[in-house]
């Protein structure tokens, strides 16, 4: 019995030692692969990403080039004299602006009535644009239009390659030195710049990649099937959001890695007046599995090096079985006899056995320890939890207080600072647009005068509360002090802040402010200024909403006064 007792014991735990052994080779192996894999797919999702970024960067980079030479050109002074001079004259600047920059399809110089009066090589001469969009948006501005089929010049035009001639209209007008609009210099370029920029990218890319580049709508106007959407509006709209990034989805039934980027926004923005952008992404995609194609080679040696090492711990876990097994029969031994016999408490010294003698005591002794400090640890976090929570009371009460208007129960201006600050970093970001409100009461001095300091507390009390109600949860309402109120407004425009403004007018206007039995007529002036890409911080948009706050006064009182944009001013100056 002894002997069967012996060796199922041995059995076992070797059994469970390989086991173990196994379990811990295979999640080894496991981890390893996965690992293998996702650092082989993170790779490939980065080079993606980079090729990507690289072809929105040649995009912009050759479209802010032209947009800035199409601008510069049409402002310069020595040639104001040349435009209204001969034909052969302009088509010299052009033909020069050709020669600098090839991928112009055509150039020319259009009357103010629509009349191409000259064009490189003489095409479209004497021709009407009127009705295009570039040309007349250019009479008011620079403009940059999309990607679009010619319809003119690609019958004029000889070109070896099989597809359409596409373009890409630049715009600005050119003015006399009376600033009066004398006509529009106009630009196509040949969209065959962006098609050799995707090939030289691709060939040196990772075989099986592909360049795409989509417009806003998310319709392919670059690479293969044009003019399809490979994507859906939810992942073009968090496209658009993030600017950047990497995915995994299914394309065309494949399972493909992908990186995008947007193209023709941001510093060509800035350079359009604040145009918003043609609004480009560039998706970059590779198959996942031509990606971790690698780590699957390396998995057949993974596992045979794991199946060795499961097998030499296999061989371990046996002869370790048996090493054991003698020693703990004879403490099993020790322990049974405490189990029958009530005046045996502590196991006995055992003949070559000392090491488990006293690992039994030591064991015993930190048992009895670990209780103690359990006890004394539950009451030291019971106390220490009730501390806790009640400071976190009072940090919360005087976190409170100190930014809580104590009259109308809004916000102070501390108060504001955060929300402010949260608001603004979003603007910066461009996730969304942010508008500031300044709201002053009118004549709160006569109704302090002629009702008192209580009736001044009610109104003011009540202007707090309307405007409180009249805007959305997701916007915030602060008192600034006196008879001065500060309204921030997440997602919105200068356009819509102002309409939301007009209706907190006619709302306070309408309101009877009820006060020791007479009703007290109030009235309040408001200044909105929209955050701009250029300001530095919220202040500057309060200060240009409390300016245009002054100007509404200036006006009558009663009324919205909308700050001009920062980039206007700056012009202006």
């Amino acid at each position: 019995m002894s002997f069967r007792n012996r060796v199922r014991f041995e059995h076992q735990l070797a059994a469970l030692v390989g086991l173990l052994c196994l379990a811990l080779v295979g999640a080894t192996v496991g981890g390893a692969v996965w690992l293998e894999r996702r650092s082989a797919v993170r790779l490939a999702e980065a080079r993606l990403a980079r090729l990507a970024a690289g072809m929105a960067d040649s995009l912009d980079t050759t479209l802010r080039e032209r947009f800035r030479e199409i601008q510069v050109v049409a402002a310069l002074e020595p040639l104001r004299e040349r435009w209204g001079s001969d034909a052969t004259t302009i088509r010299g600047v052009l033909s020069a602006m050709r020669t600098t920059a090839p991928d112009y399809a055509w150039l020319g110089f259009v009357a103010p009535d629509g009349r191409v009066r000259v064009g490189t090589e003489g095409l479209l001469e004497d021709l009407t644009v009127s009705g295009r969009a570039w040309f007349e948006t250019g009479l008011a501005r620079p403009n940059v239009g999309d990607v679009h089929e010619a319809v003119l010049l690609n019958r004029l035009i000889l070109r070896s390659e099989p597809e359409p001639l596409r373009l890409v209209d630049v715009a600005a007008p050119v003015r006399d030195g009376a600033g009066r609009v004398i006509g529009v210099l106009g630009g196509h370029l040949s969209w065959d710049w962006a098609a050799r920029v995707r090939r030289r990218l691709l060939d040196e890319g990772a075989a099986g990649t592909d360049l795409w580049v989509l417009d806003r709508r998310g319709r392919v106007i670059l690479g293969p099937h044009l003019g399809t959407a490979p994507f859906g509006p939810a992942r073009i709209g968090a496209m658009a959001e993030q600017g950047s990034g990497t995915f995994a989805a299914a394309i065309d039934g494949e399972r493909r890695l992908a990186g995008f980027a947007s193209a023709a926004k941001g510093e060509r923005a800035e350079i359009a007046g604040g145009d918003p952008g043609l609004g480009w992404i560039v998706v970059a995609t590779r198959a996942e599995a031509q990606a971790v194609a690698p780590v699957q080679r390396s998995v057949r040696a993974l596992l045979a090096l794991g199946a060795a090492a499961a097998l030499v711990g296999v061989a371990l876990a046996w002869w370790l079985g048996r090493r054991i097994a003698a020693p703990l029969r004879r403490m099993t031994a020790a322990a049974d006899r405490i189990g029958r016999d009530a005046d045996a408490t502590t196991l006995p010294r055992l003949d070559g056995a000392r090491e488990f003698v006293a690992l039994s005591a030591a064991l015993r002794s930190l048992l009895r320890r670990i209780g103690t400090v359990e006890r004394e640890l539950s009451d030291a976090t019971v106390r220490s939890t009730r501390v806790a929570a009640f400071y976190r009371r009072q940090i919360e009460d005087l976190r409170q207080v100190a930014g809580t208007d104590v009259l109308t129960g809004l916000l102070n201006r501390r108060g504001f600072t955060g929300p402010a600050e949260d608001a603004f970093a979003q603007a910066r970001g461009g996730r969304s647009g942010v508008a500031v409100l300044v709201v002053d009461i009118d004549h709160f001095k006569r109704v302090n005068d002629q009702h008192g300091h209580d009736a001044g507390d009610a109104v003011i009390r009540h202007v707090g509360a309307l405007l409180a109600e009249a805007v959305r949860g997701t916007d915030t309402v602060a008192r600034f002090g006196g008879e001065e109120f500060v309204v921030l407004l997440v997602g919105l425009g200068a356009s819509e802040a102002a309409q939301i403004a007009d209706r907190l007018c006619v709302a306070v206007r309408t309101a009877q402010i009820a006060h020791g039995g007479t009703g007290i007529p109030v009235t309040v002036s408001i200044g909105v200024a929209a955050v701009a890409p250029c300001d530095p911080d919220i202040q500057a948009a309060i200060a240009r909403a409390d300016a245009a706050l002054y100007e509404a006064k200036a006006r009558g009182r009663d009324r919205v006064s909308v700050a001009a944009a920062s980039e206007a001013v700056e012009r202006a100056a």
